[in-house]
């Protein structure tokens, strides 16, 4: 049936880090076929739509992308975090399917409204949250579930950065927002519950340079979490990222060490280098690893082939909870999560 399917048709808009490997891909996958790619950067645009054979469209004119190319059927959204709510919302209103970069949105509000939106017009609305399609933390999804563990009694989360990686976020929205709903979403998944409180600590309400959030989160079915996302380490050579994720049952326990790549290369200059094996490896000239494995699902979502491993609803209670860590940080207080009618939300 896979094999059988016809592509779906591709546009992506944003060709930065992230739009540059989803139009990569796109353009490699048996389930893909790319149309066109849009920026607001003009030499990023012509660089990758030159480099793979596609129209462009700088100064992010996405919407006469969408109405030059009717054949469009889905969108790949990849703008910066604070820029998702206006080109999803087209595309939507524009009748296509929309993948989106986590987090969905920096407000409950839209991220609710883009959910609704979706659910309305019979569109499939998928979120990048990348850890449900890393083996690693599937595996472990898997295992919690099949009881081997028995019943998790608590979890933690460490997902830290480098000082250069923030400055590029840093001032533009909360950074409960930033690195943390992957970890959220993995806390909620894991255990099937959602969060109900959290308590969240910083220096500097997360909003400097030199700062860092931990937080304890609360979940309907008892269980407890811990998350610690710092982005304070000055830049070196090395791995771009300290990740660490454990789960401990009442019968086991499960620990993934995600940061750790498995290869190392050191040279004569007294340097160490971690080529990537894990994100995006280019590995005999095709782009493997969790983003691979996701774009290929949302295609197959879309062509109805199984069901999103994420709906919409899934992503938006992700933000609910990224709202109340930064209602925390602000207060010093104990934040409850607001259900946003979470039961009762559209997938």
């Amino acid at each position: 049936m896979i094999e059988t399917a016809k592509p779906v048709a591709v546009a992506v808009i944003g060709a930065g880090r992230m739009g540059s490997l989803y139009s990569q891909l796109a353009n490699e996958l048996a389930l893909t076929r790319l149309i066109a790619i849009c920026s607001d950067h003009p030499e990023n645009t012509l660089r990758v739509a030159e480099a793979l054979g596609v129209p462009g469209y700088s100064g992010c004119r996405y919407e006469e992308m969408l109405d030059r190319h009717p054949e469009i059927e889905a969108v790949v959204v990849s703008t910066p975090e604070w820029v998702h709510f206006a080109p999803v919302m087209a595309s939507l209103r524009a009748g296509k399917h929309v993948l989106v970069e986590k987090p969905l949105a920096i407000s409950p509000a839209e991220a609710w409204e883009m959910t609704a939106a979706a659910h309305d017009l019979k569109r499939t609305l998928m979120v990048c949250h990348s850890l449900r399609f890393n083996p690693r933390f599937a595996i472990m999804k898997e295992t919690v579930a099949k009881g081997e563990i028995g019943n998790v009694v608590h979890m933690y989360a460490r997902r830290n950065s480098l000082q250069p990686a923030v400055d590029r976020v840093l001032g533009r929205f909360p950074l409960a927002y930033w690195l943390a709903p992957h970890d959220i979403d993995m806390m909620m998944w894991t255990t099937g519950s959602p969060a109900v409180s959290v308590h969240a600590r910083s220096k500097a309400g997360g909003a400097d340079r030199t700062d860092f959030l931990i937080a304890n989160l609360r979940f309907e079915n008892g269980a407890l979490g811990v998350l610690e996302s710092s982005w304070c380490t000055p830049g070196f050579a090395g791995r771009p990222l300290n990740e660490l994720f454990t789960v401990r049952g009442d019968a086991g326990m499960i620990e993934v060490v995600g940061h750790e790549q498995g290869l190392a290369v050191y040279t004569g200059h007294h340097t160490v280098t971690y080529p990537d094996t894990c994100h995006a490896p280019v590995i005999h000239g095709q782009t493997e690893g969790p983003y691979r494995s996701l774009l290929r699902h949302f295609a197959g979502a879309v062509r109805k082939l199984w069901p999103p491993l994420m709906s919409g609803a899934d992503a938006a209670a992700v933000i609910d909870v990224a709202f109340a860590l930064q209602k925390s940080l602000e207060t010093g207080r104990e934040i409850a999560v607001e259900s946003r009618n979470r039961a009762a939300a559209p997938a």
